[in-house]
């Protein structure tokens, strides 16, 4: 069988540095979705209707590069969850501040919803993948770092698992890679029963 590409409808860089880790060839490229009209219009009351808008949101950033790409499509898109509340990439560093609190006072969830399409033969799979963790309070130097370092506006919940904040990572239950919002082995594991 040929080699089938796998591209990844998602421009992180957090998730680009993870592939490299794992010494996998797939194609970054830039999704043309509108996240925002989909955000602007769907309610989230509880945590059915997080997993809900993370698969909704995955889908659409797969499907709108589709046209462009043959071969194995992956769709990505995380969220943190916290009291009945999502932190989505902060608006601005005040909301970042605010965020950073938020993430060392209480236990939240990492949720990363993946769409996966395989354009050759048609076939989908979608699963979401749920981490529970929590943070002790973070440093100014810590602050700072996640927030012009590891782009800090570009992340959900404001931030990424980085070496700078390892000893205040409390993983209670999941994968440390959903936390970077791709679970790269339930991904492998899932593109094998789509080709």
């Amino acid at each position: 069988m040929d080699e089938i590409n796998i591209y990844v409808a998602s421009a992180s860089n957090s998730r680009k540095q993870l592939a490299k880790e794992y010494n996998l060839d797939w194609i970054f490229v830039n999704n043309e979705f509108n996240e925002e009209k989909i955000k602007n219009n769907l309610i989230v009351n509880n945590f059915e209707d997080v997993l809900k808008y993370t698969k909704i949101l995955s889908m659409g950033k797969a499907e709108s590069v589709i046209h462009k790409y043959n071969g194995i499509i992956i769709g990505c898109d995380s969220v943190a969850y916290q009291k009945g509340k999502i932190l989505e990439k902060p608006k601005d560093e005040i909301e970042f501040y605010k965020m950073m609190e938020d993430i060392t006072t209480n236990l939240h969830y990492l949720v990363t919803a993946i769409s996966i399409i395989n354009t050759i033969n048609g076939k989908i799979i979608k699963f979401v993948e749920i981490t529970k963790l929590f943070f002790d309070k973070f440093t100014t130097e810590q602050k700072l770092y996640l927030l012009n370092e590891c782009n800090g506006l570009s992340n959900a919940g404001g931030y990424t698992l980085c070496d700078k904040i390892k000893q205040n990572t409390h993983i209670i239950k999941g994968d440390r890679n959903n936390v970077i919002g791709l679970p790269i082995k339930r991904i492998q594991k899932e593109i094998c029963n789509i080709l």
